[in-house]
């Protein structure tokens, strides 16, 4: 995934800032900021648990619950 793509998701998922996704994920902002700007590589976890929290949001909005 690129930084791009990682960054489209982000906003795809619900997460305006990067500061709301630090903290769903459990890192900092910085370390958001340093992916989306391809600072430093995606890790594989990064990339899985933002496609987990965007199918999670997804799975809210059609059924009408707070996961």
């Amino acid at each position: 995934m690129t930084p791009a793509e990682f960054k489209a998701l982000r906003l795809k998922a619900g997460y305006e800032t990067r500061g709301q996704l630090a903290e769903a994920m459990g890192v900092t902002r910085w370390a958001i900021e340093h992916w989306e700007y391809g600072r430093r590589p995606i890790p594989a976890w990064g990339e899985k648990l933002l496609k987990c929290l965007m199918m999670a949001k997804l799975a809210e909005k059609r059924l009408g619950l707070k996961l």
